[in-house]
């Protein structure tokens, strides 16, 4: 695959990125009134800097339409930050394409805060994002798309174990294991808990052993196959375990964003396997 295709790929896979995370906040909202709404951590701030009580701030209808304004705000962003990935190259405009480019970014890193601060300061929520900066972050910094660039290759080897190795240790159950993986295998496999408990158990293990065998040259090719077909798999297993016969287009609304973000799952990996599919090997003189 030439540097072509796999600039587009990089493209598409920001796009879905920011496009899920758009529609995600455009209807459904964020979890910033997690740290917002805080009274431990904001009441300094509210009533030291702003002179309101705790109570004005949590009951004003203002202060709730300003952080609802703050979230489509990043809908906004969001929606712009995707349209510039998918059209990258014919954005000739440079500086205000790599502003929004950054500045989604930095609203996608403060998402994943909010995330973990919504969920008990659970960071592995965090981690789990890596792989969906990758691509917008590759676009920003205007990374050189080559094969033999070490760097981006380890990279990104990196930000897929971030996110694979958090994703394996929840499924086995180190130091939690969510109820909605649990749901997801029950309806799609169906199995029962018991069954849905020790498959996830495996396929956490594998998560976990394969971000270990990228950096095994010989393997990680065998690493990175598995890698791109459980992360697609885990992306529409979203849709799939949301999916109602009998409410489909309010099924689809309510799943099929949570799918178009974490194909980044799949993608990230497949680019990696090209470009190291696509290697070159010096080539060594004989006297």
């Amino acid at each position: 695959m030439n540097k072509l295709k796999l600039i587009s790929l990089i493209k598409i896979c920001a796009f879905t990125v920011f496009i899920g995370r758009a529609y995600q906040l455009y209807f459904f909202g964020g979890p910033y009134r997690a740290i917002l709404w805080d009274e431990s951590l904001l009441t300094p701030i509210v009533e030291g800097l702003f002179n309101y009580t705790w109570y004005d701030y949590a009951t004003s209808s203002t202060v709730n339409s300003w952080i609802e304004g703050f979230t489509k705000f990043n809908s906004f962003v969001f929606l712009l930050a995707a349209l510039c990935s998918l059209f990258w190259n014919q954005i000739l405009w440079i500086k205000p394409k790599r502003f929004i480019m950054g500045l989604g970014l930095i609203l996608l890193f403060i998402l994943g805060i909010c995330m973990v601060k919504d969920r008990n300061y659970d960071f592995l929520q965090l981690f789990e994002m890596s792989i969906q900066l990758s691509a917008p972050f590759l676009l920003w910094k205007n990374i050189r798309i080559d094969s033999n660039n070490k760097k981006l290759i380890n990279g990104l080897k990196i930000a897929i174990g971030l996110t694979f190795i958090p994703h394996g240790l929840l499924a086995m159950g180190f130091p939690y294991r969510p109820g909605h993986f649990i749901d997801m295998t029950i309806i799609i496999l169906g199995v029962n808990e018991t069954q849905a408990t020790q498959f996830l158990f495996v396929v956490g293990f594998l998560d976990v052993l394969c971000a270990l065998l990228l950096f095994v040259p010989k393997l990680s090719k065998y690493a990175l196959w598995y890698m791109i077909i459980w992360g697609f798999v885990t992306a529409f297993a979203r849709i799939v375990s949301g999916f109602n016969i009998d409410f489909i287009s309010s099924s689809i609304h309510g799943s099929a964003y949570l799918t178009v973000y974490r194909l980044a799952h799949g993608i990230i990996p497949l680019i990696v396997l090209l470009l190291e599919m696509n290697k070159t090997t010096p080539k060594i003189r004989v006297a």
